[in-house]
């Protein structure tokens, strides 16, 4: 595995009153897939108006899902003193097989087999959790991260997902793009129960209508909230042109009667 760094200094954001102010944002926690390693890029701001102290840090993986306790960290790095309105990036490597296996899709095509507008998705869709420690105090920031490819007109899609609350946890879907139909489903592929039990596990479903575009690209967020903690898992959807689908894939008579 390898750490990268990056140091730029000529980013203007407005100064809260802190001194210094160390930041990681979620949405500044990503990750791609190339060539069997994962890299991931963490991009630390200082909004403050004094330079942050230097800190360390650990990255944990987790499956894809929400509440997910962390296990070991799969790496660590070190952070050194960010001048105020300015960034640190930290880029690490790992390879895939190292992480936790990645969500288990259930797609409406053979994986693998599609034409140029659906290229095999490696992603690894999954969880992590990013932990810095300054002389005093610290922080932590959580990425919950998955892709899904879906066929217009041909059903849904669906990505495995997983909980930990140990009491029932209501969702929402946001961000949702039009042409799209989102759901939540058990294990079996039934809807899911809002709120939902404790340690729920099932899948996010989602479906495009016939004749959409393809290659088009929906983000949207699925928002678990457990007694007042809200983790937002989030999946970006892309529409692919998969062919002729066998009918000895998937019992597609529960999978379409879901998206009717």
């Amino acid at each position: 595995m390898k750490f990268f760094v990056t140091a730029v200094t000529f980013l203007c954001l407005a100064a809260p009153p802190a001194a210094a102010d160390l930041v990681l944002n979620q949405e500044d926690v990503t990750w791609t897939t190339e060539a069997g390693i994962v890299t991931f890029l963490m991009h630390f701001q200082n909004t403050g108006t004094e330079p942050s102290e230097p800190a360390s840090g650990e990255i944990h993986a987790q499956p894809f899902g929400a509440f997910v306790p962390s296990i070991q960290p799969i790496g660590t790095f070190d952070i050194p003193p960010i001048p105020p309105d300015s960034f640190f990036d930290v880029t690490f490597e790992i390879p895939y097989d190292a992480l936790p296996p990645s969500a288990t899709e259930l797609l409406p095509w053979a994986k693998g087999e599609m034409d140029e507008y659906c290229s095999r998705d490696w992603h690894w869709d999954g969880n992590v959790d990013v932990f810095w420690f300054l002389p005093v105090g610290g922080g932590n920031t959580q990425a919950h991260h998955g892709t899904l490819q879906v066929c217009p007109g041909s059903g849904g899609s669906f990505i495995h997902v997983v909980t930990n609350c140990a009491g029932w946890a209501t969702w929402t879907i946001t961000g949702i793009c039009q042409g799209f139909t989102y759901m939540l489903v058990n294990e079996d592929l039934t809807p899911a129960p809002n709120p939902v039990p404790p340690g729920w596990t099932g899948h996010i479903g989602v479906s495009a209508l016939n004749g959409s575009s393809l290659g088009v690209t929906c983000c949207f967020r699925v928002n678990f909230n457990c007694g007042g903690i809200v983790v937002p898992v989030n999946l970006c959807v892309a529409t692919c042109d998969c062919g002729p689908i066998p009918n000895d894939i998937r019992p597609w008579g529960t999978i379409k009667a879901l998206f009717k």
